[in-house]
């Protein structure tokens, strides 16, 4: 009886240890986890593109991500034959986190436990208000359009925010869409103090 007793006794302690192991082998890969590659960047349209890859996570585990801006600044002008209209003056649109410059997704960790995607946020879609002219006016026999020629992003950030982890960020990114546009975004010093408009 003692026998069995005490081999009982050490089998119980072998699994113990073992579970302990597994535990402290799982803690490690979840602090393990970081983004190899991070990067915000505007793509050719104007949308904040967050491209990352995040190792050292469970297999398929499940990690929430959050992508976007404090800020962003945008102006349109109006083209007739990719020419601008030369006495119509560009408009500047302005959106604040308020307004939905954020992005969240749920992702699935690979086998090996990796994470690689990207993860766009564009700027709000301007909404037609009454009583608002249209920057373009219709003109008989003139195909005019609006489009949109330059735009800043304010304080960009990449976050896993279920491990959570920061993967980038970026104070100010500025593209120019449209080579012969005319105007100026104003900097990340002026967007955030400006109202609303878009």
């Amino acid at each position: 009886m003692k026998y069995t007793f005490k081999k009982h006794a050490k089998l119980s302690g072998i699994a113990l240890a073992a579970m302990a192991a597994l535990s402290m082998l799982e803690t490690g890969a979840a602090q393990a986890a970081n983004f190899a590659i991070a990067g915000i960047t505007v793509n050719s349209v104007g949308f904040l593109d967050a491209a990352f890859k995040e190792t050292g996570l469970g297999a398929g585990a499940s990690i929430n991500y959050t992508s976007g801006a404090t800020d962003v600044g945008w102006l349109t002008q109006c083209f007739v034959r990719s020419k601008p209209v030369a006495n119509i003056a560009p408009r500047l649109h302005v959106a604040h986190a308020a307004d939905g410059l954020t992005t969240d997704r749920t992702l699935l960790a690979s086998n090996r436990g990796t994470i690689s995607s990207s993860i766009l946020t564009a700027y709000p879609t301007a909404a037609e208000n009454e009583g608002v002219p249209p920057l373009c006016p219709e003109v008989e026999g003139v195909t005019m359009t609006e489009e949109i020629t330059a735009i800043r992003w304010c304080n960009a950030t990449l976050t896993d925010t279920t491990t959570p982890l920061q993967g980038a960020t970026m104070p100010e990114l500025f593209l120019q869409i449209t080579r012969n546009g005319t105007g100026t975004v104003p900097g990340c010093g002026a967007l955030p103090g400006m109202p609303t408009n878009y």
